[in-house]
């Protein structure tokens, strides 16, 4: 797989580029004090990986990536660039609306972004 490339649930997509973020989970106890100083209860890590579709999509490509929006979670398959690596985590999906237009007899639709959200966290050390 090339690494704008993705699996949902085995299922190939390609996408024209990826952006990645990775944030820290604090638990409850995390916060400022009164006196300004910050308390750090860190829980995990959680990924965050969002693919942009920009470049000419037909009707057809275009459900099949609208179809991801239908799953409560899906095991993706991606390159990590932290990792340097394709790795598999449990994430669930949202996306942007998609604003579809018709040019002569092909369907297309605007720019738009799906992005996947880790399910759980990983361990820092």
């Amino acid at each position: 797989m090339e690494d704008t490339e993705f699996k949902a649930d085995g299922i190939l997509f390609s996408a024209d580029s990826i952006q990645y973020e990775y944030s820290q989970l604090d638990g409850e106890s995390a916060g400022r004090s009164d006196d300004g100083t910050m308390y750090r209860d860190v829980i995990g890590l959680t990924n965050k990986v969002s693919y942009d579709f920009v470049d000419f999509r037909d009707e057809k490509e275009i459900s099949k990536i609208l179809k991801l929006l239908e799953k409560t979670s899906c095991f993706l398959e991606y390159y990590d660039l932290k990792e340097m690596k394709f790795i598999t985590k449990n994430m669930y999906v949202v996306g942007d609306s998609v604003k579809f237009k018709k040019i002569g007899n092909e369907r297309t639709s605007e720019p738009f972004q799906i992005r996947f959200i880790q399910m759980n966290v990983d361990d820092i050390g």
